[in-house]
């Protein structure tokens, strides 16, 4: 698994520095970071050997772009191309943690049942991002 997981990283890498290759581009770099994050799924599936259940992938995407702050930060030069890749990263990096988690949790039955991945990668999805928010609630209280 640990070749796997250094592979990923290397595909978010990979695709964070597309991210901010294209994001000089004011405006129009917004959705060619977003075809970048979708691409980099898509890879990361293949890289964890995962089926997915169809329209899965259009589907995860939908769901982590749906409640990112950075699309006018992308439209902003230069600070467009630092906000893309902690974003590309940022997703990669939980996208990868959430696969990581249902496979190693999975029977070797589970892990061939599109359904059942999609299932759970998507509430383990939910859940990191439920535990982030709230240490950041926690940090923006302490001042």
């Amino acid at each position: 698994m640990e070749s796997i997981k250094e592979q990923a990283r290397e595909c978010i890498d990979s695709h964070a520095k597309q991210a901010v290759a294209v994001s000089f581009i004011p405006f129009v770099s917004i959705p060619i970071v977003y075809g970048v994050c979708a691409k980099m799924i898509v890879r990361l599936d293949g890289i964890f050997g995962i089926p997915t259940a169809k329209g899965w992938d259009s589907e995860i995407v939908h769901d982590i772009m749906a409640g990112i702050i950075a699309a006018p930060a992308l439209a902003i030069p230069f600070l467009g191309a630092g906000v893309a890749s902690v974003y590309i990263k940022s997703i990669g990096e939980n996208y990868a943690r959430a696969v990581s988690t249902v496979l190693e949790t999975a029977t070797p039955e589970q892990h061939t049942d599109p359904v059942f991945l999609s299932r759970r990668v998507k509430e383990e999805l939910h859940k990191n991002y439920a535990a982030q928010r709230k240490n950041r609630r926690r940090r923006m209280e302490k001042g």
